[in-house]
């Protein structure tokens, strides 16, 4: 009797593993694609609705050649990325959740660095198919990424970015991310290229 409890329990350790190795298995294919930008400022002045020098107003104008003079331009805005788990099963529970503890990202504007950094708290991702989202908060000066380009080129760089908010193909994040599991952090094993045209895994 003995013998068979310990059989059933062996088994049932062994089951409840493999079924946890498949969860991780499926989260390292894991897909990331590049959504959309919204909250888009530069210096003081919002762009996310402008898409024309028009849009602005004499008062933000002075403000942004006042920020331009000062060599201080800071130019922000909010990436949203999409992750979803392709091979998920739509049963599975909540307790089945896992989280990217860490993201480490940099990001690439028209083939160029600008900044990089990582994601302030852990993002829960459902153990189902249910789509998630990891808002990358972007900031960095403007006049210091563009260096000899003159002050119309950074309104035309925050304006294009404000009419492809809904495709931003200017942009391209290149991130690492880490999976915490039950059996401990998953680390991928070099970095994804996220863009918006496509899922990357």
């Amino acid at each position: 009797m003995i013998k068979k409890i310990l059989f059933v329990l062996t088994f049932s350790f062994v089951f409840a593993g493999c079924g946890v190795v498949k969860q991780i298995t499926n989260l390292s294919r894991l897909q990331f694609r590049l959504v959309n930008i919204d909250s888009i400022t530069l210096g003081r002045v919002n762009f996310t609705n402008k898409t024309s020098i028009k849009d602005l107003s004499s008062l933000d104008v002075l403000k942004l050649s006042s920020s331009f003079i000062r060599g201080d331009i800071p130019l922000g805005f909010v990436l949203n990325i999409e992750v979803k788990n392709p091979n998920a099963e739509n049963s599975v529970s909540s307790k089945d959740d896992f989280k990217i503890s860490s993201f480490p990202w940099r990001l690439l504007l028209n083939g160029r660095e600008a900044i990089a950094g990582n994601i302030s708290s852990p993002i829960n991702i459902p153990g189902n198919k249910e789509i998630s989202y990891i808002p990358v908060s972007i900031k960095f000066n403007l006049v210091k990424f563009i260096k000899d380009k003159g002050y119309e080129s950074l309104i035309d760089l925050a304006l294009n970015l404000a009419r492809q908010k809904n495709l931003p193909t200017q942009l391209e994040l290149f991130a690492r991310p880490v999976i915490n599991t039950p059996m401990g952090n998953i680390d991928y094993p070099e970095e994804l290229k996220i863009i918006s045209l496509n899922y990357t895994n």
